[in-house]
Formats: C-alpha cells, sequence, structure tokens
C-alpha cells in the first residue's frame, strides 16, 4: 500500500505470524494478456516473505488472473517468485517496469510478464521505489537518494540524478521532475522537501515550507503537480498539497488524506490513517474534488472503505479502482466502481495490494 512507510514497517514487525504463498487458486477468471481492453494489479506480498505479484484484469470480461505469487503471470512467464514488496509498476508502451524495493531490483517485462531486462542496486540503503515517465524516458526512485534514468524504449540505463533524503513519490510535468524527499519520516538524517528537477540540465530546486514527510502519492492534475504529505503521525495529520513553484512552498488543499488518484480535472482521495489512541484505522468517505474551485462532494460512504488499501481511477474510463486488504495477511479484494460510484465488478487480488495500472 502507498502508506507511510514508517508505519507499515511497524506494523510488519509486530506482526505474529506472515502469511505465504497460497497454493490453491480461488479465482476462476483468466485474463488475456495486457491489451487495451486490460490493466494490470501489482500486489505487494508480506514484508520478507518474497510474496509479490502481478495480475492481469480484462476490463470488458471483468475477470482477473491469479492473485497467487506461484501462479501469477511473472511466475508462469519467468519460472520464478517476482521478489520481496513489488512497491510500484508502470505500463509504458508495451513493456511494464516494476520496482521490487526489498529484492533491490527494477525488473523490466514485456506485456506477458517475460522478463526483458533487470536491474539490481547494491549501493548502501538502495531500494528502488516509485516511478514516473514522459515517454521518451522512465524515472525511478531510490533509497539511496537518487532517481534512476531508463530509456522507455530499449530499457537501457542512462543516468543518475540526485533529488534527497529517502525519495519516494515522482510526478513529470513540462520537463520537470517532482520527487518527494520523505527524509523516511523524520528518521532519514536529512530534511523532508519536494524537489523539482529539470530534466535536461539535471538542476533542482527544493521546496521545503510546510513539507513535513512528503511520501508516495504525487500526480498532475489540471496541470499542477499534487502530493499527500503524511506528516508526523501526531499532530500533523496526512493531507493533500499543491506544488507551488514560484513560492517555493507547498499549499495545503484538503485534510485527512492518505490514498489519492486523479482523473481530468479532478481529485478523487480517501483517508486510511493508523489512530494511535484506538489502534486502529480510520476509514472516511471516498471524496471527488475538482481541483479548479476546491470543491469537494462525497462519492462512497466510509462504511464502504473499511479496509481500503490502494485507489486508482483509470483515465480512459474514469472507473474508479479500491483495493482492500484484511486486517491479517490474506488475499484481498480490488472492487471497480463507474465514475457515478456504481460498483462495476469485484475480484480477488494479492498480499496488500499497491493497486491497477494502466497504460501511459
Amino acid at each position: 500500500m502507498k502508506k507511510d512507510l514508517f508505519l507499515w514497517m511497524l506494523l510488519a514487525f509486530s506482526m505474529v505470524t506472515f502469511s505465504s504463498c497460497s497454493e490453491d487458486d480461488d479465482n476462476g477468471g483468466g485474463a488475456g494478456t495486457g491489451g487495451t481492453t486490460s490493466c494490470y494489479i501489482i500486489n505487494q506480498g508480506s514484508w520478507s516473505y518474497n510474496n509479490a505479484s502481478l495480475q492481469v484484469y480484462d476490463i470488458n470480461l471483468g475477470t482477473a488472473s491469479s492473485p497467487d505469487c506461484n501462479s501469477d503471470i511473472f511466475y508462469t512467464a519467468n519460472g520464478e517468485l517476482l521478489g520481496d514488496v513489488a512497491q510500484d509498476l508502470l505500463w509504458v508502451g508495451n513493456k511494464l517496469f516494476v520496482t521490487v524495493s526489498n529484492s533491490q531490483k527494477l525488473e523490466i517485462l514485456d506485456e506477458s510478464g517475460k522478463r526483458v531486462r533487470q536491474y539490481t542496486y547494491t549501493a548502501e540503503g538502495a531500494q528502488p521505489r516509485y516511478m514516473a515517465t514522459d515517454g521518451a524516458n522512465v524515472y525511478v526512485t531510490n533509497y539511496d537518494g537518487n532517481v534512476y534514468v531508463y530509456n522507455a524504449l530499449s530499457g537501457d540505463s542512462i543516468t543518475k540524478i540526485y533529488s534527497g533524503s529517502y525519495p519516494e513519490g515522482i510526478s513529470y510535468l513540462n520537463g520537470s521532475l517532482f520527487v518527494n524527499n520523505s527524509n523516511w519520516g523524520g528518521y532519514g538524517g536529512g530534511e523532508p522537501s519536494v524537489a523539482v528537477i529539470n530534466v535536461a540540465s539535471g538542476e533542482s530546486k527544493l521546496i521545503k515550507e510546510n513539507a513535513c514527510n512528503p511520501y508516495a502519492q504525487s500526480v498532475v492534475c489540471g496541470g499542477e503537480v499534487y502530493i499527500i504529505d503524511s506528516g508526523n503521525y501526531a499532530d500533523i495529520l496526512p493531507a493533500i498539497y499543491r506544488v507551488d513553484v514560484a513560492g517555493e512552498k507547498l499549499v495545503k488543499i484538503a485534510d485527512n488524506a492518505t490514498l489519492m488518484s486523479t482523473c481530468g480535472e479532478y481529485i478523487y482521495y480517501v483517508n486510511a490513517s493508523w489512530n494511535y489512541a484506538t489502534n486502529a484505522y480510520d476509514y472516511s468517505a471516498l471524496y471527488k474534488m475538482d481541483v479548479a474551485t476546491s470543491e469537494k462532494s462525497e462519492l462512497l460512504p466510509a462504511d464502504k472503505m473499511n479496509g481500503v488499501y490502494s485507489l486508482d481511477v483509470n483515465p480512459a474510463t474514469g472507473d474508479i479502482y479500491v483495493g482492500f486488504s484484511p486486517e491479517a495477511n490474506d488475499f484481498g479484494t480490488m472492487r471497480v466502481y463507474s465514475p457515478a460510484g456504481e460498483q462495476k465488478g469485484v475480484f480477488e487480488v494479492g498480499y496488500y495490494t499497491s493497486g491497477a495500472r494502466f497504460r501511459n
């Protein structure tokens, strides 16, 4: 899930037991090979259990391939498991770029899940995280402080650009990269910021005002970049901010948000924050916000968001993909809603789904 790493680690280490890969495939649906009628589902897997998985969901048929890591599309195509914590998937042209954080690798696959290239990272503290593309190149953030650049067509490694302390979410807009330097939730030894990096020159400016813990979420909407800052898990709550480049500051536009996605001029968001007082998650309704007017409306009530773990919107259709994970390690569920909030489909996903990914 795109949640704060500090909390994720606390929960991971506090678990008494972990689920391993199931030997059974209870999902009867089988989708085709990632055409325009399909999307990919990336499932992180349980921390340190090497059970991440990739699925294909057929949008027209409403069927998904197996969520089980022993029979997912990566294992089927390569005869090996994907790895430990599949963080992000970016679908560019006919290639899939997949970061596997704890396994310290980037997998480049064809649409069937077959490996085309693989890169491993050996620098101290290196863990690949999130990705963005300008169509020509793919940009990958890494906990070693850098953004790694790859040719989107060939998969060749091009260069790396220093960003800051523990970079996470990333967006591309008008020749610049916007990178969330999380500073590992305050434990990274640096400073939290959003780096605005000129791709052509490599020059960057760091936006620090109002930055506390810029984390995984970074989207482009209405010609602006919006991020989620996870706060400090105490008096500074997670919120959505607009990156004001000219003013060199982050401008809050919505409180209480841990997940967001975008379609057109709208941002969709929901809160799934850990409440230390109640020792449980607080879930909000799913909201839709018009970024031009800041007006928001409730799309789905809070009782339908219980257990929400991922949120993505298909830019071609406006359909909303909401991933849910149970309290204990087990397969999750993905629900597909129309732009009006009507449920269109539901299917099983793997452990701790990172969500749905669509062709860029």
